[in-house]
C-alpha cells in the first residue's frame, strides 16, 4: 500500500508501521506445526463490512473501540481494505486507512497477504469461516496475534464460543482473546479489553 491513509496524520502512520514489522518478523521466526487454513474461501463472499469482535491484546490494537473493515475488490482484481477505527473512546475522532490486500494463488482463498506500508507485507489467513459468512476467524503462524470479525457488531455468546473453539483447534489459547468495546457500555465489562479506552 503506497497510500496508507486517508484524511491522517503522518504521526498515526507509526501503529502500522510497527504492526507490519512485527508480524513480517514473526512470519520469519515461525515454527511449530503449520496453523491450519479454511478450505475454500469465497473471496466474493468476504466483500463487505465486518466488524472486528476480538483480538490477543497487544501494544499496536491498544484502545481501540469499534473497528470495522470494509473489504471491496480493486479494479486490479485485488482487494482493498478500508479501516474504520478509534483510538481511546468513542468521542475521539474516527480514523480511515485504505489498505491493499490480496490472495496467495493456490491457497482456496484463505492466506491473504495485507500490505499497510510499502513494501512490507504480513500474512492474514483465514482459519475459519461460517458457512454463511456471519464471522470468520484470521491469525498467524506463531499464533501470537489473531482475530474474530463478525458481520454484525454484536456476536451471539454461542458464536463468539464457537469462534474461539475454533482457534483452540488451531492452536490458540483461547484464554488470551478479549473481546474489543463496541460501545460505551461495555468498557470495564469483564472479558472486554478495555486497556486505554475512557
Amino acid at each position: 500500500m503506497r497510500r496508507v491513509r486517508e484524511g491522517l496524520g503522518c504521526a498515526k502512520a507509526w501503529r502500522y508501521a510497527i504492526t507490519a514489522s512485527a508480524l513480517a518478523v514473526l512470519e520469519a521466526c515461525a515454527s511449530g506445526a503449520p496453523v491450519p487454513l479454511a478450505r475454500r474461501v469465497d473471496v466474493d463472499q468476504m466483500y463487505g463490512a465486518w466488524h472486528i469482535i476480538a483480538t490477543i491484546p497487544n501494544p499496536v490494537e491498544r484502545g481501540m473501540v469499534a473497528p470495522v473493515d470494509v473489504y471491496s475488490k480493486r479494479p486490479d482484481g485485488d482487494i482493498r481494505e478500508d479501516f474504520y477505527v478509534r483510538f481511546g473512546g468513542f468521542n475521539a475522532p474516527e480514523k480511515h486507512f485504505v489498505v491493499h490486500d490480496w490472495v496467495r494463488p493456490r491457497s482456496d482463498g484463505a492466506h491473504w497477504r495485507v500490505q499497510l506500508l510499502w513494501p512490507f507485507n504480513f500474512p492474514f489467513l483465514i482459519l475459519y469461516v461460517d458457512p454463511q459468512y456471519r464471522y470468520v476467524v484470521f491469525g498467524e503462524q506463531n499464533r501470537s496475534m489473531g482475530w474474530i470479525y463478525a458481520r454484525s457488531a454484536r456476536l451471539s455468546d454461542q458464536d463468539y464460543e464457537a469462534a474461539l473453539g475454533h482457534l483452540a483447534a488451531a492452536g490458540y489459547d483461547p484464554v488470551r482473546f478479549r473481546k474489543i468495546v463496541q460501545a460505551p457500555d461495555e468498557i470495564g465489562k469483564p472479558g472486554y479489553w478495555s486497556d486505554g479506552v475512557r
